[in-house]
C-alpha cells in the first residue's frame, strides 16, 4: 500500500482528498500546515506528498525542498495542489522539486490517475 502525506490548511480539502485516496487503497496521513508535515516526515517514510501552496507559515512550495532533503522524504513524488495556475508559481514549484501540479477544483479520478502515473 502506497503512503501519502497530504498537507492543506483546509479541513474540507483534507477530507475530500483523504476519502478519495483511501477508497483507492492509499494509506493517507494528514497535516494541516508545513510544521506538522515536517513532524510527520520525522516519524515515517511516504511515497507521495500532496501539498497546498497557500498555508499559514511556510507555503507548500517552501515545504517541498525541506521534505525532499530529509532522509524519509528523498524518494517522495510531490504534487502541488492549488488554486494558483500562473507560470511563475508553477516554475517555483518545479524549481523546488515538485513532480507535478494540480489545480483546484480537481476531479478525484484525475488525482488518482496522476498518482498512478507518478508511481510508475
Amino acid at each position: 500500500m502506497k503512503k501519502i502525506l497530504i498537507v492543506d490548511d483546509s479541513p474540507m480539502v483534507l477530507n475530500i482528498i483523504e476519502t478519495a485516496l483511501s477508497l483507492e487503497d492509499y494509506d493517507v496521513v494528514r497535516a494541516s500546515n508545513a510544521d506538522e508535515a515536517l513532524k510527520k516526515i520525522e516519524e515515517s517514510k511516504f511515497d507521495f506528498g500532496i501539498f497546498d501552496v497557500n498555508m499559514p507559515g511556510k507555503t507548500g512550495i517552501e515545504l517541498v525542498p525541506l521534505i525532499l532533503n530529509h532522509p524519509n522524504g528523498k524518494s517522495m513524488k510531490i504534487v502541488i495542489l492549488t488554486t494558483e495556475s500562473s507560470a511563475e508559481i508553477r516554475k517555483k514549484g518545479e524549481d523546488a522539486g515538485a513532480s507535478a501540479w494540480m489545480v483546484k477544483p480537481f476531479k478525484n479520478a484525475e488525482m488518482v490517475e496522476l498518482l498512478k502515473q507518478l508511481g510508475e
